[in-house]
């Protein structure tokens, strides 16, 4: 088959929907099929990953990535947004139409949004069918982020969009990231009764049924195959790099800091470890505490960048303290190790965006053998896996107190251990980079 992509972003654009898509197209590749991918010349806020290409196969196929011209304003203003999504859009219109040789099928992701409507009428123009990889539901992340009332006119037209663009019956496959995001568009678009793991083709074959496959960790498709290696040197250095004592509770987050996720729980459990870090010249505390002491040997290191972490850049400034940290983004090609430097790591999801997107940080901890603290809606899909794996918490949104006892109790080292194995065992059956990458490529795939 000759399968085209839309995505605004692709490689070396470092956009984590680019990085996914291009492990899925060297499977594509691989099994022969020829691929062609229209994406936008850069634009991404995180900049290009610069990081060397390792473990690249031959491609089967051919391989073609023609990128747009489209405007590079970025993520920095809403009016700039708008305009690189209205030049990609008319970009990937004029290209797809006169696209040689014609598309046996179109693929639509969904950065920028309602590219599934391009998808199915130029398609139909082509003479080929289209499918769907949904990594975030619309106009849902709109009504989360505030901006559409969920019973409004705006919300019913868009509504509608999104169900015509992965309807009809030219309509390959919709596929998505997790349990709750199916269910979510099974009741939007009602192409099925339920939503269903696609499991090497095996389960739901009925094109009208809505699948789901895990994405799977940014720190290398083996990382679980490596988590016991030699790396612990080298993890041992970056610690005394950065300044972390060997008997410290490294608490991390790190990724985007985007609309979706919650820091006010954890900067409160901050301020109340500041209280116990920070004395006056009396040897009272400046703020009050109610964490217990062993708390006091606990440093909160955060990594990365997005609308929020403006929220954390203000806490630093009202409260600085050594026990708490803000960097940049890390290098690709330094994640793994990155990642294994932490102790425990929090990962973050407001319950109103339950369904609507699913942030892939849980697979790459997963996959380091890194227990994870998550802070959100306990049906979602995040809440799920953390539960069924037994690598790490779940504290309800909002819950202070008990976020401050799953700090506590990870300080045990033989639990983060406990925890961190069972982890990595589940990421191992279930966040197989190899594994999954096959999966979504078969699924999207198929005849």
């Amino acid at each position: 088959m000759h399968l085209v992509f839309l995505n605004q972003y692709y490689p070396p654009d470092a956009a984590p929907t680019g990085v996914m898509l291009e492990s899925v197209v060297e499977r594509l590749l691989g099994a022969g099929h020829d691929v062609t991918v229209l994406c936008a010349d850069g634009g991404y806020a995180q900049g290009r990953d610069q990081s060397p290409e390792t473990g690249v196969r031959k491609p089967e196929g051919s391989m073609r990535i023609q990128r747009i011209g489209a405007t590079k304003f970025g993520r920095g203003s809403f009016i700039g947004k708008l305009l690189d999504y209205g030049s990609y859009y008319f970009g990937v219109a004029w290209r797809l139409a006169c696209l040689h040789p014609r598309p046996d099928r179109v693929v639509a992701l969904t950065t920028p949004p309602y590219l599934s409507v391009l998808a199915r009428l130029i398609s139909k123009l082509r003479g080929a069918d289209h499918a769907h990889w949904v990594m975030d539901v619309y106009p849902d992340v709109m009504t989360a982020h505030g901006m559409l009332q969920n019973n409004g006119l705006r919300h019913g037209v868009l509504t509608f969009a999104a169900k015509w663009g992965m309807g009809g019956r030219r309509c390959a496959a919709v596929l998505t990231l997790g349990p709750d995001m199916a269910e979510r568009l099974v009741e939007m678009t009602a192409r099925g009764r339920e939503a269903v793991e696609w499991n090497d083709g095996v389960a739901g074959d009925d094109a009208a049924v809505v699948h789901w496959v895990p994405l799977w960790g940014g720190a290398g498709e083996d990382a679980v195959d490596e988590a016991a290696g030699d790396s612990r040197e080298a993890v041992r250095l970056l610690r005394r790099e950065r300044g972390w004592a060997d008997d410290e509770l490294v608490v991390m987050y790190s990724g985007n800091m985007g609309l979706g996720h919650r820091f006010g729980e954890i900067c409160e459990v901050m301020r109340r470890l500041i209280g116990m870090a920070d004395r006056d010249e009396h040897g009272m505390p400046k703020h009050p505490a109610v964490l217990p002491d062993t708390m006091a040997k606990t440093r909160f290191a955060f990594f990365g960048g997005g609308k929020r972490r403006q929220e954390l850049e203000e806490f630093r400034g009202t409260f600085p303290s050594p026990v708490f940290e803000l960097h940049d983004y890390v290098p690709r090609g330094r994640l793994r190790d990155h990642l294994r430097s932490g102790d425990v790591h929090l990962v973050s999801l407001a319950p109103a965006w339950t369904g609507t997107m699913l942030p892939s940080k849980l697979q790459g901890i997963f996959a380091v053998q890194r227990p994870v603290i998550f802070i959100g809606d306990p049906k979602s899909s995040l809440a799920r896996w953390v539960r069924e794996s037994g690598g790490g918490w779940v504290v309800q949104a909002g819950a202070v107190d008990q976020l401050a006892a799953a700090i506590e109790e990870a300080r045990d080292p033989v639990v983060r251990a406990q925890r961190g194995q069972a982890a990595g065992g589940f990421a191992a059956a279930h966040f197989c980079g190899r594994r999954n990458s096959g999966r979504v490529a078969a699924c999207l795939a198929r005849c």
